[in-house]
């Protein structure tokens, strides 16, 4: 599970540029009736919180990367228009003018937490409006945060500038895990707080009573930012882990002097090479190259991404400093090609090197003439609103990655360079798109908008035939008249949940996915399928999906505060699935029961 954390936690990293690429893009005109609104109150230790700035955002819940039984959803994506309001002496406020769909009210006070337990404890609730709809009471209890801040420096003496540091949560019976994003609020706005300023000063805020230790230096997932040069140091001078002093917390509370001094910096190396055309021997200039680590038991400890990592000279030259011992895989990954569509027209196996206690030179990366996959993209059954966003769509094909694999431990080299390389195209505004530099093998195609437009691949078609399975692609081969066919959803499941077995709704939190996988349809970007929290009386409702059948998966977690140092062990219920078929221009209701009964024992 580890090794795959990291392969998704990279996935996430590289998204997050694209769905902030993707959130720039001009809108398009929204003419729905606005007649629904929202209100509540937001309060300060019981107090009301006067001028407070509250973000109503319209979203698109569907998870931006699922895959076989877990996802990522990244913060902002299908994201939609900001509606911002301000609380009056009461601490009360109200956002009107609103058009039907799903939103998330965002509080924007980063040094508060919620008063009570809450199943998350991001100052964020979720919530959907229907035409004319009008909720109430969503409220925002906090209190003030914690915060911890100190100094971290080298064995100088000098500050340790823009790098970051780590916070781990103390349990009762001693244990540490590192902080969860969930931690602390706000964490899109406040991540710079784990990082070090120029004078090596980190300030972290927001923090729930509780216990913790900090440390700086140590591999982590992207060596540029962390520190890997220096060995882990934690709080106060401790080099050992169970020799951390352990910083007590109180309510709205700061502990200051937390300072961190590193030791000697551990002494770095460089690697340099070549990346030249495998037939020609000729070199290949202005390719964009990426590293990964491997740690002793194998698990990637280090990312270089593209974008930060440099690209080859006129004579195919690359060079690579700052790094520490150990084994390194050295990959071709064109990034802006991920975002704009487009490409080098190469691929590459990489190579491999190892540091030990002397630079490395002379790497070579011999790169290959992919296949080209062309051809048109259309939009079936759709009305004529859904014409714009063909053009904001990018069509990307992966070889050797027709599916997650079924155990995480199983996410190897090649699948994860594929996964870090999608060869990609932008559809043109007559439909045609154009992949080069695919890799030879089985390839999946797939579909990513830019901006949340709803279209989903309903097949694809190569000469007139639908292809039931993934493409067959051979050395440098030339494909043509591949047709990929898009619907725009419009069906909508309607559900109930029941809840039996001594027990209450008001006690559990629950949302319902519903997921479609057509086969020879893709399942990692924009697949048919989508998702709904379960509101406070059952209700949910799951909007823009493509006809066909689907199975509807409920999630329960418990309103206890799990990511509380003192929250003890917790029996979730067990997920309750059930099929459902829709049908174009019909409605689909369905009641879920939950047995509260039937629980699996799940640590939190």
């Amino acid at each position: 599970m580890f090794r795959c954390a990291r392969f998704l936690i990279f996935l996430s990293t590289v998204l997050l540029a694209v769905f902030t690429f993707a959130k720039a893009q001009t809108p398009q005109r929204d003419n729905r009736p606005r007649t629904a609104s929202v209100s509540g109150r937001v309060t300060i230790a019981g107090k009301p919180a006067v001028n407070a700035k509250v973000v109503i955002t319209e979203v698109n819940d569907r998870p931006a990367l699922g895959t076989q039984g877990f996802s990522i959803v990244l913060p902002g994506s299908g994201a939609g228009e900001d509606y911002v309001v301000l609380t009056d002496a009461e601490g009360r406020y109200r956002a009107t003018n609103l058009p039907e769909g799903k939103y998330e009210a965002h509080v924007s006070l980063g040094g508060c937490v919620r008063e009570k337990p809450s199943p998350n404890a991001s100052l964020m609730e979720s919530f959907s409006l229907s035409e004319g709809a009008s909720r109430e009471n969503v409220d925002f209890a906090l209190v003030r945060g914690g915060v911890i801040t100190g100094r971290v420096t080298d064995g100088d003496g000098r500050p340790f500038i823009a790098r970051a540091v780590s916070l781990q949560v103390v349990d009762e019976g001693g244990q540490k895990r590192d902080a969860r994003i969930q931690d602390t609020p706000n964490w899109m706005m406040t991540q710079n707080m784990f990082q070090t300023d120029d004078r090596g000063v980190y300030r972290i805020f927001g923090l729930r009573a509780g216990r913790y230790v900090i440390s700086a230096g140590g591999d982590s997932y992207v060596a540029s930012v962390t520190g890997a040069e220096y060995a882990r140091v934690w709080h106060l001078d401790a080099i050992e882990e169970n020799q951390a002093k352990i910083i007590e917390v109180a309510a709205g509370g700061e502990v200051t002097g937390v300072d961190i001094r590193l030791g000697v910096a551990k002494k770095t190396y460089e690697a340099s090479g070549r990346v030249v055309d495998d037939e020609t021997g000729k070199p290949i200039a202005g390719a964009s190259l990426t590293y990964t680590k491997s740690g002793d038991s194998g698990a990637i400890v280090d990312f270089g991404l593209p974008g930060a990592t440099p690209k080859t000279d006129e004579q195919g030259n690359f060079h690579f400093s700052g790094l520490t011992p150990g084994q390194y895989r050295l990959s071709l990954a064109d990034f802006a090609s991920f975002l704009t569509g487009g490409g080098s027209g190469y691929y590459s196996d990489g190579a491999k090197f190892e540091i030990q206690s002397a630079d490395v030179a002379g790497v070579e990366i011999r790169a290959k003439r992919g296949a080209t996959i062309s051809g048109v993209a259309v939009i079936e059954d759709a009305d004529k609103s859904a014409k714009p966003g063909l053009s904001q769509t990018i069509i990307m094909a992966y070889s050797g990655m027709s599916s997650m694999p079924p155990s995480p431990n199983d996410v190897d080299e090649n699948a994860f360079a594929s996964a870090m390389r999608p060869v990609s195209s932008r559809i043109g505004s007559d439909g045609g798109f154009a992949l080069k530099g695919v890799r030879p093998g089985k390839v999946m195609i797939q579909a990513f908008s830019l901006t949340g437009a709803g279209l989903n691949i309903t097949r694809i078609e190569r000469g007139g035939v639908e292809m039931r399975n993934e493409i067959m692609v051979t050395e440098r081969e030339e494909i043509s008249g591949v047709r990929i066919v898009f619907g725009k959803g419009s069906c909508v499941i309607r559900g109930q949940v029941n809840v039996t077995g001594g027990g209450e709704l008001k006690d559990w939190r629950m949302s319902v996915s519903a997921s479609s996988e057509k086969e020879g349809v893709a399942a990692f970007f924009d697949a048919p399928g989508g998702s709904a929290e379960v509101d406070d009386k059952g209700r949910f409702v799951i909007e823009g999906l493509l006809p066909g059948e689907y199975q509807l998966t409920l999630i329960t977690r418990s309103k206890a505060d799990t990511n509380s140092p003192s929250s003890p062990v917790i029996n979730f219920p067990a997920p309750v699935t059930q099929k459902v078929i829709v049908t174009k221009g019909q409605e689909a209701q369905v009641t879920m029961t939950l047995d509260l009964s039937k629980k699996n024992r799940e640590e939190k």
